[in-house]
């Protein structure tokens, strides 16, 4: 008797499973207290920018791949988006990141002077939880600079789609091996090593050590 054989997906099939799988990443962040207000700030950032430049919901959701429920679902809170999420959404609406981390109502420090703990600052995590970005700087406020404090887990390998175009980023290492690629190009850093590279073309960060990486990102916008 001949063994049946399942027969194998085709590509436009093999494809949608990839762009599945990318949708389920971008709505996987933490889901704890701190993940769902997160989630609540995102979702009112992200369709307030929208509304703010007259785009559909349709059509910003078709660019990060996701459905127009899914992105309602977003906009209202109920969904908690992972980083990689958080990304593409910043990058369909063409806004820096941290405009979708603002708390609205808030106010900019304006003292000149403000100190912030370690331990505190916006935390917000890949799907897995094991790439970590904590806000160095107040949200929203344009007086600051964009930076943040990057943790990779052992093992960690984190791949990031292009940003807006003419996007740099600047990472200095602080502890631990970092791998960082763009485009072609690929790095090994030490702690006390610093890259610039674009960010407008895929990219991605390796930690090939037994203990966790810490760097400092500082992010520039065209």
């Amino acid at each position: 008797m001949t063994e049946s054989r399942r027969p194998l997906p085709s590509l436009d099939e093999a494809l949608r499973d990839t762009m599945a799988v990318e949708r389920a990443d971008c709505l996987l962040g933490p889901e704890s207290p701190e993940g769902r207000e997160l989630a609540r700030m995102v979702g009112a950032n992200v369709a307030r920018e929208r509304e703010k430049r007259g785009l559909a919901r349709a059509d910003v959701a078709a660019r990060v791949g996701l459905t127009d429920e899914q992105l309602g679902l977003v906009e209202a809170g109920k969904a908690v988006p992972s980083l990689r999420g958080v990304w593409a959404l910043a990058t369909a609406l063409a806004v820096p990141f941290g405009a979708l981390l603002a708390l609205q109502g808030s106010g900019a420090d304006t003292s000149g002077f403000r100190v912030q703990r370690a331990g505190r600052g916006r935390l917000i995590q890949s799907a897995s939880g094991r790439f970590r970005s904590r806000a160095l700087f107040t949200p929203g406020d344009p007086g600051t600079p964009e930076v943040y404090e990057l943790t990779l887990s052992p093992g960690c390998v984190e791949d990031a789609e292009p940003h807006a175009p003419d996007t740099f980023e600047h990472i200095t290492v602080i502890r631990g091996t970092l791998v960082v690629r763009a485009g072609t190009s690929r790095a090994e850093l030490s702690p006390g090593d610093s890259i610039l590279f674009r960010a407008d073309v895929p990219h991605g960060y390796e930690n090939p050590g037994d203990g966790d990486v810490v760097a400092q990102l500082v992010m520039t916008y065209g």
